[in-house]
């Protein structure tokens, strides 16, 4: 960093550090002259986050359960406020690195032994990890790419006994066809099966025609047994096709735009009869009426979870403390209400270690009350994600340099299996019914470290997705103080088969810029990948690896003998009226993105939950 570099931004450090005290001094001397009382908040639900599984909770929990209130805390701020840019699926770029709308995560810096060779010691390094923080959560900041999935993924979660059946895979297509509103106009009955057409989540197919280039990429793909496939949430995922989008009439649908938004507008008081009590609107009085309604807190940041500390044997949840506007505050939940998080795979985990729910040596070493041990953020899931760029000597062959404003430039992939040893793949794994490799092929820079390398040639990115990983990370407290970050290690290419699954691909995508018309129309040529040992690739791999924002798991839904955290209802074990429903539950990572998957889940959980909530005294 140059002296000039430092000197800025130590007095911009300064500058925010005067504002905030003056902040504080303001804050304190409202909060000293302030008359009126502060009364108890009481809601039958309150549901931590307001992303993809907050949105979809609140708005069916407040349909379907006569007679409740709902409060929703949410850590970012109202997607309006970057409206612009989250709206334009060309910006998703933008939306993705927005300051005031990410959480700032990074992954910390790991050393292993190398795959290749073992006496080699190999560096993976952290990098910046985005997460959405905004009303609407990833939904409202990510590519937008409508994927579910396999069979086998969700057929795997039901297999852990009998009680999960619930979770089998005619359950979960239940959900998704319940959630999803395809906009697709052609239709036939296997498309129908598979899909739903009256939910409140937008989905479509692209709206741009592909570049010439791009249809060569199709025309290769082909020629090298790559079937083409026009449903990747249909019968099979493997094939080459384009992505199904969350958009409507060609911008950006989020799950607050479907789910949140319908939620907000049932506001009612029941019962009718009785007077509405002023001052204390979210009070517990049987003498008054009480709202049915859904509030959402938004620029709020949870602290720990309420325990009733009278009961010294067990860990019964009663509410929430949060930071807002400059103050702490508690909500409380009704009789028969229940705390429901939704922060994420980062958020929950960290949400409930700092409420005493973990490790029980990291919570020491934090000193924290350790209320139920268990393996909150041991079983980190992603998908780490390596490129291929080739130049294209074709002038104006591309459209990066122009994005249609309804192209995030992720429209046409491939699913197929990848090789265990690192071999150049063939058609037996093209055809494979449980691919593991997810590519995109793209016009654009998806490799964050290209993206501001300054590079203004034409050129044709395939970029790798290691949708099955065998690797498994893990979070921890880097503190008690819940302002501060979690440790993420991602722990990526530990095992060995993952290392050889991308290392096959990347030799996949090599080849395909060396067939005709790619390498002899287009003159399509990789950047610096000629002949390469396997050792050369493990290099490349760990330097140019990122990961693909699918953090999932670290609160995993799982017998508690078999290393859960939650039960198949989604009850963290230990605990009542205290339930996890995000990514976060996932016993395995589904193979593709996993918006669709937590608002499945969420939509499954809301089940769940009314069914609880009808039963309980």
């Amino acid at each position: 960093m140059s002296p000039d570099l430092k000197t800025r931004l130590d007095k911009g450090l300064k500058d925010d550090a005067e504002i905030r005290d003056l902040w504080l001094e303001g804050i304190y001397n409202r909060d000293h002259r302030q008359t009126f009382k502060k009364t108890n908040e009481f809601y039958d639900f309150i549901i931590i986050g307001a992303g993809t599984a907050g949105c979809v909770l609140a708005r069916e929990l407040i349909y379907n359960i006569p007679h409740i209130n709902i409060l929703v805390l949410e850590a970012g701020p109202p997607s309006t406020q970057i409206n612009d840019i989250m709206r334009s699926p060309c910006a998703f770029h933008s939306a993705f690195r927005a300051v005031e709308t990410d959480w700032g995560y990074s992954s910390e810096d790991q050393k292993m032994p190398g795959i290749i060779d073992p006496n080699k010691e190999v560096l993976n390094k952290g990098s910046h990890y985005p997460r959405g923080k905004v009303i609407g959560g990833c939904s409202t900041v990510n590519a937008m790419i409508y994927i579910r999935g396999q069979k086998a993924d969700y057929d795997l979660w039901a297999a852990q006994g009998s009680e999960y059946k619930i979770w089998d895979y005619d359950h979960c297509l239940e959900a998704f066809k319940a959630v999803e509103n395809n906009a697709r106009k052609s239709t036939d009955e296997e498309f129908k099966k598979y899909h739903g057409f009256n939910g409140l989540l937008h989905v479509q197919d692209g709206q741009i025609d592909f570049d010439d280039i791009i249809k060569d990429v199709i025309k290769v793909a082909k020629n090298l047994g790559i079937p083409y496939n026009n449903d990747f949430n249909g019968v099979r995922q493997y094939g080459i096709g384009k992505h199904q989008h969350t958009m409507k009439d060609g911008k950006r649908f989020s799950l607050a735009d479907g789910y949140l938004t319908d939620a907000l507008r049932k506001v009612e008081t029941y019962p009718p009869s009785k007077p509405f009590e002023i001052g204390s609107p979210h009070g517990l009085s049987d003498d008054a009426a009480k709202f049915v309604a859904v509030n959402v807190k938004s620029s709020t940041h949870v602290l720990n979870i309420i325990w009733d500390e009278k009961k010294k044997d067990e860990n019964v949840a009663i509410g929430v403390k949060y930071f807002y506007d400059g103050r702490v505050h508690e909500s409380f939940i009704a009789p028969k209400g229940e705390v429901i998080i939704c922060g994420g795979a980062f958020n929950s985990a960290q949400i409930l270690m700092l409420s005493g729910i973990g490790p029980k040596n990291n919570l020491e070493e934090n000193n924290i009350k350790v209320r139920k041990e268990l393996p909150v953020g041991r079983n980190l899931l992603d998908h780490p994600t390596c490129g291929i760029t080739g130049e294209v000597s074709v002038l104006n062959g591309t459209s990066n340099s122009q994005l249609n404003y309804s192209s995030c430039g992720l429209e046409l992939a491939m699913f197929y299996k990848g090789d265990n040893k690192g071999k150049v793949l063939n058609q037996k794994h093209f055809l494979d019914e449980r691919p593991d490799i997810q590519l995109h092929v793209s016009t654009s820079i998806l490799d964050p470290a290209n993206a501001t390398s300054g590079k203004k040639n034409d050129i044709l990115t395939l970029l790798s997705t290691l949708n099955l990983p065998s690797s498994v990370g893990h979070l921890e407290l880097r503190s008690s103080n819940p302002f501060m970050h979690p440790k993420i290690f991602l722990n990526f290419y530990e095992k060995p088969d993952d290392l050889y699954l991308m290392m096959s691909s990347l030799k996949l995508s090599c080849e395909i810029f060396k067939q005709p018309p790619l390498s002899t129309v287009w003159g399509v040529e990789s950047y610096e990948y000629k002949e390469m040992s396997d050792e050369d690739w493990e290099q490349y791999i760990r330097e140019k690896t990122f990961s693909s924002s699918h953090a999932c798991s670290t609160v995993k839904m799982a017998p508690e003998s078999q290393g859960g955290c939650v039960d198949h209802r989604l009850q963290v074990y230990g605990t009542k009226n205290l339930r996890v429903a995000d990514a976060s539950i996932f016993p395995t990572i589904p193979a593709g993105n996993l918006n669709a998957p937590v608002a499945m889940v969420a939509w499954r959980a809301s089940r769940l939950i009314e069914e609880d909530y009808k039963n309980k005294a």
